[in-house]
C-alpha cells in the first residue's frame, strides 16, 4: 500500500520506463567484511541505542555473520564459505544496511537520476529515463563484484512489482492486483479448525487488499476473481457476497485501553468454553488461537536429525524394567532444559547412590530404591520439544496426567501445579460427553 500511495499520481513521460531490478541470491553475494565495514562506519547511528562498546559490538556481529556460518548435513558439520549466513536471523538486517549503501553510492554516481526509486529488501521499482537504463544497471552491478542485479522492462506492457501489476495508461499509471501464475490461491480453508472469526478475516483481508491495490475499473474482474478463490477455499456463497459487500464500510477501532495478548492451541468448543468463562479479565487479556498442526508436520524434514541424547528442551519418559524376577512396566515422566544425556546421566547417578542417600531427588530414583528397580535407560521416549519453560512444565504435567494411576511413578505433586484452567475446563468437558 505505500507503494501505491508513493507512485499512483505520478506522470510518466514518453522517453521513460519502469524498470525492476533484483539481487541474484541475496545473501550468498553479499561479503561479510562489507557488511562488517559499512556498519562500523555507521556506529554514531547505533551507539545510542546500545550499552556495548563499539569492538564488544562488532566482535558479536562478526561472531553471527562470519564465525558462525556452520550447518550439518547427514551427520557431517560444513561451514558456509561466502556470504551472509542462510537462515541467521541477523541476515536480513545486514543485508538491508548493506542495500541502502549500494543505492545511496549508486544515486550519487548516476548522470541521470531516476524519477522514483523504491525498495523493497532487494527488489527495486523506478521510472527512468530510456537511454540511462544501461548505465543505471551498470552502476549497480559495478558497486561490488559480488553483487549482480537483473532486470525486467516493461516494454510498452505492464511490470509485476511485489503482488502489483503497474502499467501506463496515456502518461499515467494504473494498477491491478497481481497474482503470479504458479500461485495456488489456497487460504484458510473455511473448514479448517480454527476460529470462525479467524477464518472469516482472512476472508476479508484477501478482499480489502485486493481492491484496495487495484484501481477503481479492474475491481468489478477482481472481485470474480476473489469470489472464485474464497469458493476453491470452501467459503459460502452467501458469506463472500456479504464479504465483498462490506469492502466500503468503514470500520470502526476500538480505541480502549491497551490489552495484552497471550496464545493457546486451538480445540473446537473448548476454546470458545473458554472463552466464554471467567477465568481471565477479558477488558486486559486477548486470547489468540494457534494450532500444532502445521506445514511442518506434514512434509519431510530434510535437514538431518539430531540424535535423541542431544535434543534439549524436551519432556521425556522412562519406563521400567524391574527386576529380573518381576516386571515392572510402570512410567516415569520427567523434563529437561539441558541435552537429554546429561539429565540421563543425573538419573542413572541418583540410582547408583540411591542406597547413600535419605532423601531421593526424583520419584524414578525413589521407586528404584524401594523395590530395587532398574529402569530402561536405552528406550527412553521424547513425548514433546518446547523452549517456552512455563509451558514445557504445564506440557510435563498433562502428560504426567495421561498415564494411568497404576502405571505412573511420579509423585502427586508434581502435577499439583497444573493450571487451574485447565482442570477445570477439561472436567466440565467430559461431564458433558
Amino acid at each position: 500500500m505505500q507503494f501505491r500511495d508513493k507512485i499512483k499520481n505520478l506522470t510518466i513521460k514518453d522517453e521513460e520506463q519502469m524498470v525492476s531490478f533484483d539481487v541474484v541470491s541475496l545473501f550468498p553475494s553479499i561479503p561479510v567484511d562489507l557488511g562488517l565495514e559499512i556498519i562500523e562506519k555507521r556506529w554514531n547511528e547505533i551507539e545510542e541505542y546500545t550499552n556495548m562498546s563499539k569492538s564488544l559490538f562488532l566482535s558479536i556481529l562478526k561472531f553471527c555473520i562470519k564465525d558462525n556460518r556452520y550447518f550439518q548435513y547427514e551427520g557431517r558439520i560444513y561451514k558456509q564459505k561466502k556470504g551472509l549466513p542462510m537462515g541467521s536471523p541477523a541476515s536480513p538486517i545486514v543485508a538491508d544496511i548493506v542495500m541502502e549503501k549500494l543505492l545511496d553510492t549508486c544515486m550519487e554516481k548516476l548522470k541521470t537520476k531516476p524519477v522514483i526509486l523504491t525498495k523493497y529488501v532487494d527488489d527495486l521499482f523506478m521510472i527512468v529515463g530510456e537511454n540511462a537504463i544501461q548505465e543505471t544497471l551498470t552502476t549497480f552491478n559495478n558497486f561490488n563484484k559480488n553483487i549482480k542485479f537483473t532486470i525486467e522492462k516493461e516494454h510498452n506492457g505492464p511490470i509485476p512489482y511485489l503482488d502489483t501489476l503497474v502499467m501506463r495508461k496515456d502518461n499515467k499509471i494504473e494498477m491491478n492486483w497481481y497474482q503470479k501464475p504458479t500461485a495456488s490461491s489456497r487460504i484458510l480453508n473455511f473448514h479448517s479448525k480454527h476460529p470462525k472469526q479467524m477464518i472469516i478475516n482472512t476472508g476479508r483481508n484477501l478482499i480489502n487488499r485486493i481492491l484496495n491495490i487495484s484501481d477503481h475499473k479492474f475491481h468489478e474482474t477482481n472481485k470474480n476473481k476473489i469470489r472464485k478463490i474464497l469458493s476453491k477455499n470452501c467459503f459460502p456463497k452467501l458469506l463472500i457476497e456479504k464479504l465483498i459487500n462490506d469492502y466500503n464500510i468503514p470500520k470502526s477501532k476500538d480505541k480502549s485501553q491497551e490489552k495484552y495478548y497471550k496464545s493457546m492451541i486451538y480445540i473446537p468448543g473448548l476454546f470458545e468454553r473458554f472463552q466464554n468463562s471467567d477465568l481471565y479479565d477479558k477488558d486486559k487479556l486477548q486470547i489468540a488461537t494457534r494450532t500444532n498442526n502445521t506445514l511442518k508436520s506434514l512434509f519431510t524434514n530434510t535437514k538431518s536429525r539430531i540424535p535423541l541424547s542431544e535434543r534439549h528442551n524436551v519432556i521425556y519418559s522412562i519406563e521400567c524394567d524391574g527386576t529380573k524376577d518381576e516386571k515392572c512396566g510402570k512410567i516415569y515422566v520427567g523434563t529437561t532444559k539441558n541435552k537429554l544425556k546429561t539429565r540421563i546421566s543425573g538419573h542413572k547417578s541418583d540410582i547408583k547412590l540411591r542406597s547413600q542417600n535419605n532423601i531421593q531427588k526424583t520419584a524414578l530414583a525413589e521407586h528404584c530404591k524401594l523395590y530395587n528397580h532398574i529402569p530402561n535407560f536405552d528406550k527412553i521416549r521424547v513425548l514433546q520439544a518446547e523452549n517456552n519453560y512455563n509451558r514445557r512444565l504445564t506440557l510435563e504435567m498433562l502428560h504426567i496426567n495421561n498415564i494411568p494411576t497404576n502405571k505412573k511413578i511420579n509423585y502427586k505433586s508434581d502435577t499439583d501445579n497444573a493450571a487451574y484452567c485447565y482442570r477445570h475446563l477439561t472436567k466440565k468437558r467430559s461431564c458433558n460427553t
